[in-house]
Formats: structure tokens, C-alpha cells, sequence
């Protein structure tokens, strides 16, 4: 074989005969040939996949044609004219190849590029995205920035902001960052990291004006410059967003259970990876929704979209977004809550161990905890709220009803 087709795009592979016989009647050895080259060439391999979902489609659509009426005649009447010239001396090629060529031209006019694009991002998955950042233990438990060119930044503060401005500069706590430049070929598959401890919290504007705050506990993995035909970041924690909507570039969330679409929109998500649930509140707006086995969903203001991890199953309910979103301005705030919830949130938030019964479990209280207090204040806050009594050892945090 003298061609070098590792060179070769999707739609050059379409038009070569050897590729296409290949595909229509595979020999072992051709199929050897083909699966070496892939082994070899990450790049050409994506090629040929893209290629064959073509041909594949195209097949489909001979039995069930998705073009419209006049499209399909106008398909039909090309076909014939090409089969008629067609010197079957020459080259010996089945009809079905004739129309897979003809109508890979037609539909490349239209197609092409929305399908790399489509492809593109299927292939940017999250699990190779968390595997591919090395990440960093801070003795100090600041909040971490790695820069996609490796560069750490440990961030000192409960709360920290990092600016992407639209000259390319980054700044972290409202100081400039010197930010090497890109190369242009990496840019799409550099990313960056923020890292956000126990007990702090930090946010994130983009260049575009949109903004997220990032919970205690959380990471957010996004590019270091966004495509030009979407905007995606990738999330284990929890965060809030305030999105600057544009159609021609979607925000998308993506997390290991579940890929949320912005249309317009402030809202919540919560996937913490411990977590038996995860969850979407909607603030304002529309999102649409889909997590693992589910169908799309799309929430009205003042809706949560619940996913259980394990049975993988969804639910979607009205509730007040206070409960859900207020500590992104540094407070949790209760209304007639029960108290083992408002632990499990303490826990998280402050990395401790707190052990209590079923008795405090069921007892209920409202107010406002405010984050930016250490714990032992937040604790004397709910002993006035509850009847409750706080144990403690070297080693454990106990809560008691009160005798």
C-alpha cells in the first residue's frame, strides 16, 4: 500500500476505494491492516471511527431514508447518473458503494463539521480528563490552581476568587498572574484545575462574564481556553453557576453521573463523589438535564432534579432554592430541618466525624449557620436552637439529646 493514510481525514477515507471495500467486504487482511494503523496513530483512529459511523448511517438510511422528499430525489437522480457513467471495466464496485459515495458528498456539505464537532466532544470524557491533571497535596489546605502549563498556585483565604480577563490575564485574588501563552495546536486539549479544601471556598469568572462559586470539598477541571462551539467544565463537588447565556456556544456541566445544558440560566449542582445522590436546582432560567440511563430532563425555577448514584434512578421536585444555594454568599440556611441533615452538612463542609442518635436525628430547626465562623461557634449557634449537648474527645464529636 503506497498511500500514507495516516493523513488522511474522514471524508478522504469515504472517497478511497480501498477503504471502502474494506468496509463493505473486510478480509482478515484487510482488517488487520486497518486495526494496525489505528494501534499506531491516535489520530488517524479517530478519523476512521468517524468515517465508519458515517458509513454506517448512510447504510441505515437506504432502508430508512431521513432526507426530506426533495433531497431524497435529488440523492436518487445523482445516483443513477453516476451508476450510468460508471465504467464497470474498469473498477468493479458494488452499487451500494456508488450511493455510499455520492451521498457522503451531499450530506459533507451539511454534516461534516457538526458531526467532528459532535464527536469531538464524546470523545472528552471525563474520567481521561481527572486522570490526565496531576493533582497536589497542600500541607497548608489552601486552595490549589494548576495551570494547564503545570503551574500551582496555592491560594491563601476562606474565600478566594480567580478572573480570567479578556486580554488573556488571570487574576487570583484580585493580583495579576503571570500566565505563559498557549500553543495554539494544545489549546484545545489544555486544562486547568481548581482544587477547593475543606472549610473554603472559592469562584471562577470566565472571560465571557459568566461566573461559578466553588464549594467546600470541590474540584473543577475546565479548558484553558473554551471552543469556539461550546463551553464545558467538568465538576466533582459542588458548585453554583450564573451563566452568560450565548447560542452559538452552550455552558454544559459535566460530572461522572450527569451532563447539564445551560439555556439561559443561574442554577446549583451537588455531585460529590460519597454522596448516595446528586442533584441540579434550577435559580433561573431553563437547564436540561440527563444523568446515566435517564432521559433528558428540563427544570422550571424552583425545581430539583434528584439522581440516586446507585439505583440510578431521577425525580424531580418543587422546593425552596434558599435551602439549596445560599452558601455560595457564606451561610446554610434551615427551616424546620431536621438535625442529622444540618450535621451531614457540617460534616462536609468542615471535614469532621460528628456521631449523634436516632433521638437528635429526628429533631428539627430553623436559622441561619454562618460559614465563614469556625466550628465551635457554629455549635454554640445550635445549642441555642435545639436541645442538644456536645461531647467531646480527642478523637470523636458526640451530639446527645438533652436529658
Amino acid at each position: 500500500m503506497n498511500k500514507d493514510y495516516t493523513k488522511y481525514k474522514a471524508n478522504q477515507l469515504l472517497n478511497d476505494d480501498y477503504f471502502l471495500e474494506s468496509e463493505l467486504h473486510p478480509t482478515e487482511k484487510s482488517s488487520r491492516f486497518w486495526q494496525q494503523l489505528q494501534q499506531e496513530d491516535k489520530t488517524f483512529a479517530k478519523e476512521i471511527e468517524i468515517a465508519r459511523c458515517f458509513l454506517k448511517n448512510i447504510k441505515t438510511a437506504t432502508e430508512t431514508p431521513y432526507l426530506p422528499a426533495g433531497g431524497q430525489k435529488e440523492l436518487w437522480k445523482r445516483i443513477q447518473a453516476a451508476n450510468n457513467q460508471y465504467d464497470q471495466k474498469k473498477k468493479r464496485i458494488s452499487f451500494f458503494k456508488i450511493t455510499v459515495s455520492i451521498a457522503v458528498s451531499l450530506l459533507l456539505v451539511f454534516a461534516y463539521e457538526w458531526y467532528i464537532h459532535y464527536y469531538n466532544s464524546k470523545e472528552i470524557n471525563y474520567e481521561a480528563i481527572v486522570k490526565s491533571i496531576p493533582t497536589t497535596d497542600d500541607p497548608t489546605q489552601n486552595v490549589q490552581l494548576i495551570l494547564s502549563e503545570n503551574k500551582k498556585l496555592s491560594i491563601e483565604g476562606k474565600e478566594t476568587q480567580v478572573e480570567y480577563k479578556e486580554e488573556g490575564s488571570v487574576s487570583v485574588n484580585s493580583e495579576n498572574v503571570n500566565v505563559e501563552e498557549e500553543k495554539k495546536e494544545e489549546e484545545v486539549q489544555s486544562f486547568n484545575q481548581l482544587i477547593v479544601p475543606i472549610g473554603k471556598r472559592s469562584s471562577i469568572t470566565f472571560m465571557d462574564g459568566s461566573k461559578i462559586w466553588v464549594n467546600s470539598g470541590s474540584k473543577v477541571i475546565y479548558p484553558a481556553k473554551f471552543a469556539d462551539n461550546k463551553r464545558e467544565i467538568f465538576v466533582e463537588g459542588e458548585i453554583f453557576l450564573d451563566v452568560v447565556h450565548d447560542d452559538d456556544r452552550p455552558f454544559i456541566v459535566k460530572t461522572r453521573k450527569m451532563e447539564i445544558r445551560d439555556l439561559g440560566t443561574q442554577f446549583c449542582v451537588s455531585a460529590y463523589d460519597n454522596e448516595a445522590s446528586s442533584n441540579v436546582v434550577l435559580v433561573e432560567g431553563v437547564v436540561e438535564v440527563q444523568a446515566k440511563g435517564d432521559k433528558k430532563n428540563r427544570l422550571a425555577p424552583n425545581q430539583l432534579y434528584l439522581y440516586d448514584n446507585n439505583k440510578e434512578e431521577s425525580s424531580i421536585h418543587n422546593v425552596d432554592i434558599n435551602y439549596y444555594v445560599a452558601w455560595k454568599d457564606g451561610y446554610y440556611q434551615f427551616k424546620r430541618q431536621k438535625m442529622g441533615i444540618v450535621l451531614k452538612k457540617l460534616c462536609k463542609y468542615y471535614g469532621v466525624k460528628i456521631s449523634w442518635d436516632e433521638k437528635v436525628d429526628e429533631l428539627t430547626c430553623s436559622g441561619k449557620l454562618d460559614l465563614k465562623e469556625d466550628l465551635e461557634e457554629v455549635f454554640h449557634i445550635l445549642q441555642k436552637a435545639a436541645p442538644i449537648e456536645i461531647e467531646k474527645t480527642d478523637e470523636n464529636i458526640n451530639i446527645i439529646v438533652k436529658p
